[in-house]
């Protein structure tokens, strides 16, 4: 089992760590990479001194002649413009001295999770010095608790997304993003020279007092079982280190990527291979249909994803020109009756853990119902063109709240394209954060199993090869709408029943997912065949071929 790290100790040291670098004590960049820019956080940890990122008293200036503290004396000759929420994607909160409400934000805020700010600036250009200021946040709880946080920056001229060095960057610990809580951001000087007129006010980034961050009340939770594969095939035997140190970057990826509160990853007993070749694309593709029996054989709830990872020595798996990564049985909705399909399998080449690990979020993500996104030079099968952000674009700018790494939109791609590098856009993060939150929802009822029975299957219409299983459930009338193909049940006079069938495509190769309701079981035990009938052909599927016992056990369970 592995959970996302916490440690707020080196949290607060990277957090100061990024302050700094926009204070321009470091080297300058533009969070492409270059430069100390946050692109490196083993190196900003250990210059960092965390006291510089957060404070939990007000009024960090210097001493006066009496020994007491100087007053705080207002920025002068600035306003803040803007201020954003960065859990994961950048949200503004704060525009020009009024809030951003929740109906004009571009994404959610889920509650629990670390989080950064990002204030802006505009100065008054024709009598602006360049100084440095510091921004004080203040986060306030409905028990009326206050979190301080501040953070220096050298202000040289209006802030600009793609100077880091511009603006100020503040971390929130997650224990303070939580439904209610309030936010204000003020502005002060730190050279003691400058001074305000008699009665100035700082700078805010809410003009009428602290206000909503805007964090979302629900429970954002995602649970994953990671089945290893023991491959044994020719001169190739390999078994994936799946140790909880081995499971951490995927649990923190995943983490990052999606809008969650808490993710939960269990090992399950490796799963023998022994009689597929997975250097051919054909029996990769059979692998995943094991792997979703082996997923509708276990019974697991209906929220939990299953995931096969395997090695296999590093070779190709060659398809259309490029080598396959990983597949996923199609893109199933918010529904407990799609549950079959909440499985994918992924390759993990030997000394590129990092391609296995972003397969791992992408397929995952298409068993959140997510399709591939379009970039330049990449061929993905299906591509979602309501995405609203050119060649793959993510968009906003990005934020990893485990690896404190920034993310540039002029060159990262959403995860859900083939390109590289790759983060999450607002788009995608908002649409998977409905989809986490429903399933979460789940584990909060108490629903009996369904007394209706679906079949199940998976089908290949090149060559013919099939497996199908029944399960407890029934697919929603929404499911087949529109539905080009059928499932028919033949007896010995021909057709006892007809039904709209789902059929929904593999990511990747020829592949089906085929999803039907069952009549009563009378009818079945009367049936000899069944007939999917798809536009382009029909295919026969013998009786004695179909598991039609399992519905049964899963039901007793």
């Amino acid at each position: 089992m592995a959970h996302p790290r916490r440690n707020p100790a080196l949290l607060l040291s990277l957090f100061a760590a990024i302050a700094c670098q926009t204070s321009g004590t470091g080297p300058a960049g533009d969070g492409t990479g270059e430069g100390s820019t946050g692109d490196d956080p083993g190196d900003t940890g250990q210059s960092a001194d965390a006291s510089t990122g957060a404070s939990s008293e007000p009024g960090s200036g210097g001493s006066g002649e009496s020994g007491e503290p100087a007053a705080d004396v207002p920025a002068q000759g600035l306003r803040i413009a803007r201020v954003e929420a960065n859990p994961g994607v950048a949200i503004p909160i704060a525009i020009d001295g009024a809030p951003v409400q929740g109906s004009q934000r571009n994404a959610p805020i889920p509650k629990g999770r670390d989080t950064a700010f990002r204030v802006y600036v505009d100065v008054d250009e024709a009598s602006w010095t360049p100084r440095e200021l510091e921004a004080r946040l203040t986060v306030t709880q409905p028990d009326a608790r206050e979190t301080i946080v501040t953070a220096t920056a050298m202000i040289a001229e209006d802030s600009s997304t793609t100077s880091l060095q511009s603006n100020f960057l503040l971390g929130v610990l997650a224990a303070d993003i939580q439904p209610g809580a309030k936010l204000q951001v003020e502005l002060f000087e730190v050279d003691g020279s400058v001074e305000a007129p008699p009665g100035a006010e700082p700078p805010r980034a809410f003009d009428g007092g602290a206000d909503f961050i805007g964090v979302e009340g629900s429970s954002q939770q995602m649970r994953v079982v990671m089945v290893p594969v023991q491959y044994q095939y020719g001169s190739c035997s390999t078994l994936p280190d799946l140790t909880p140190e081995a499971l951490q970057p995927y649990a923190d990826a995943m983490y990052q990527q999606n809008a969650l509160e808490s993710i939960e990853i269990e090992v399950r007993a490796p799963l023998l291979v022994d009689d597929l070749d997975l250097t051919d694309s054909g029996d990769f593709f059979s692998l995943l249909n094991r792997v979703v029996q082996l997923r509708a054989q276990d019974g697991p709830a209906p929220n939990v994803y299953y995931y096969a990872l395997f090695d296999n020595c590093g070779a190709c798996i060659s398809e259309s020109g490029g080598c396959l990564l990983g597949v996923a049985p199609g893109q199933p909705g918010a529904s407990q009756a799609e549950a079959s399909q909440r499985a994918a399998i992924g390759v993990r080449y030997l000394g590129t853990e990092e391609m296995g690990i972003e397969t791992f979020v992408h397929e995952i993500g298409h068993t959140q119902g997510r399709a591939h996104i379009a970039c330049p030079g990449a061929s993905a099968a299906g591509p979602d063109f309501s995405y609203p952000y050119e060649n793959g674009s993510i968009g906003v700018w990005g934020f990893g709240v485990r690896d404190f790494e920034i993310r540039n939109p002029s060159n990262h791609k959403d995860y859900m394209s083939y390109c590289s590098p790759t983060w999450v856009s607002d788009w995608q993060w908002s649409a998977t954060f409905a989809r986490i939150k429903a399933l979460t929802e789940w584990d909060a009822l108490v629903v009996p199993p369904p007394q209706t029975t679906i079949l199940v299957g998976n089908y290949n219409p090149e060559t013919g090869e099939s497996a199908f299983w029944t399960e407890p459930g029934e697919l929603a009338p929404q499911d087949t709408v529109g539905s080009a193909s059928s499932l028919a049940l033949v007896g010995p006079d021909g057709p006892l029943h007809v039904a709209d069938a789902d059929v929904d495509a593999w990511s990747e190769g020829p592949w089906v997912t085929v999803r039907a309701n069952l009549p009563a079981r009378t009818l079945v035990d009367a049936t000899e065949a069944f007939e999917l009938r798809l536009p382009q052909h029909t295919a026969r599927i013998e009786r004695q071929s179909v598991r039609l016992d399992l519905a049964d056990t899963l039901r007793a369970r």
